[in-house]
């Protein structure tokens, strides 16, 4: 497995204990300890968890004597950062648009929503390059070494 993988491997884990803590977190104020919704959603909160991903380039450093990113690396790279955008601006756009058809021109939404947005988008951008990325490398070692 070689240093992209790791990192997008880390990058996955650490987006997803983000997401189940926060689903976990919302839930059982909402349900258990009956927080109206918008305090329910201070759960929310765990996906700071995600700003872990900051480190992932420091843990998985360059080894030295070692190429750790070749012509197909970032070929992959740059594959995997087109299909996670595109699928950004598909849920950006319906996240913009739906809001819009459902409640009509007469109608505001809360400021507080746009923060929730570019939050989703940064979650939505890693998780998919980090499955993408993972899926182009396909599932064994492929004669590469750890």
């Amino acid at each position: 497995m070689n240093k992209t993988q790791k990192i997008e491997r880390f990058n996955l884990i650490v987006i997803l204990i983000a997401l189940t803590l926060s689903a976990i977190a919302v839930s059982v104020f909402y349900f258990v300890v009956d927080l109206p919704i918008r305090r329910a959603l201070g759960g929310l909160g765990f996906l700071g968890i995600a700003g872990l991903i900051g480190l992932s380039p420091i843990l998985f450093g360059k080894r030295r004597g070692r190429i750790s990113f070749d012509e197909r690396d970032q070929l992959i790279h740059i594959r995997a950062a087109v299909v996670a955008y595109s699928v950004f601006w598909l849920v950006f756009t319906a996240a913009c648009m739906i809001p819009w058809w459902i409640l009509e021109t007469g109608a505001a939404i809360p400021v507080v929503v746009l923060p929730a947005m570019l939050a989703g988008g940064f979650v939505i951008v890693q998780l998919v390059q980090s499955v993408t990325t993972l899926v182009k490398y396909g599932r064994s070692h492929k004669g590469e070494e750890s």
